[in-house]
């Protein structure tokens, strides 16, 4: 069994690891809305209630959060006190429909997957809908210029349920698509190709697949599989080479502890956070000051 260093959680996502030891997570149930820290202490320290759907987090060099599914769809920046700096609503072609996953590159922009469909067709309350198969997806990744506001370019269009986002040490970007279980890179701004497949059967009346996403310093991907409790282990050439079993079966996204000892889980079914070790420390966060 996994370590469980946080429960009572209501839909946990989005961890991200500080350099400090504290773990930074979002929590998307309409009773909490929240962004949150778990101290070093093990303690839980609410910093505010951004609103909207919070589904990912991402950290700037100046310790300011990046919410990924504020009020109305948008992008929310937060100061490390809780205040809303900076909104970010969408593109030229439109708002965004369900912005999920959050990863800043190595060229000081902010990257955002949108799952593409309306959250009311995915879910209903706290739990998938039945006919979340038939929704209408068109899920999107989008380059933003952090400092001004703005979208610059979209990366990907018509991806089935977009999810996690992140960058291997070459710079290269990937991104999971969860109904089809492929996980895709470019370079930005390039051609996508598919890395990798990891669903193993295909979905049929249960929600499961790729969800979030993280490489370790040798370039393995661990990427969270929704449905199936476990983490896939993917190696440089999109094999899968290994699976980390979770304590729950719905694990949504994972992030490195900068100490390289474990890395930790957003598990959903118990509203739980895991930590499990880890054979090598995690890829470093790419964290822009824009200040």
């Amino acid at each position: 069994m996994n370590d469980t260093i946080a429960v009572g959680l209501r839909q946990p996502e989005g961890p991200v690891a500080l350099l400090d030891g504290r773990i930074a997570f979002v929590e998307l149930e309409d009773s909490r809305r929240s962004l949150s820290l778990i101290e070093n202490d093990g303690s839980l320290r609410e910093i505010c209630r951004p609103g909207g759907r919070p589904s990912g987090l991402a950290v700037d060099g100046d310790g300011c959060f990046w919410v990924a599914g504020g009020p109305e769809n948008s992008v929310v920046k937060i100061s490390p006190e809780g205040q809303v700096l900076q909104t970010i609503e969408g593109a030229a072609d439109g708002p965004f429909l369900f912005p999920h996953g959050l990863a800043f590159g190595p060229d000081g922009l902010l990257y955002l997957t949108d799952s593409g469909v309306r959250v009311s067709d995915l879910v209903d309350g706290t739990d998938i809908r039945a006919d979340f198969i038939d929704a209408s997806y068109n899920g999107r990744v989008y380059q933003i210029d952090p400092i001004e506001g703005r979208v610059l370019r979209v990366l990907a269009t018509g991806l089935l349920l977009a999810n996690g986002i992140a960058f291997d040490a070459e710079g290269l970007l990937y991104y999971s698509e969860t109904l089809t279980g492929n996980i895709y890179r470019q370079i930005v701004g390039g051609r996508q190709e598919v890395f990798a497949h990891l669903l193993q059967s295909p979905i049929t009346d249960q929600l499961k697949g790729p969800c979030g996403i993280a490489f370790d310093r040798n370039g393995i991907l661990y990427c969270a599989m929704y449905g199936q409790g476990e983490i896939s282990l993917v190696d440089q050439s999109g094999k899968m080479i290994g699976h980390i079993r979770t304590n729950g079966a719905r694990p949504g996204n994972i992030a490195f502890a900068p100490d390289g000892k474990y890395a930790v889980i957003t598990e959903q079914e118990h509203g739980a956070i895991e930590r499990i070790p880890v054979p090598r420390p995690g890829l470093p966060l790419h964290m822009p000051s824009l200040d």
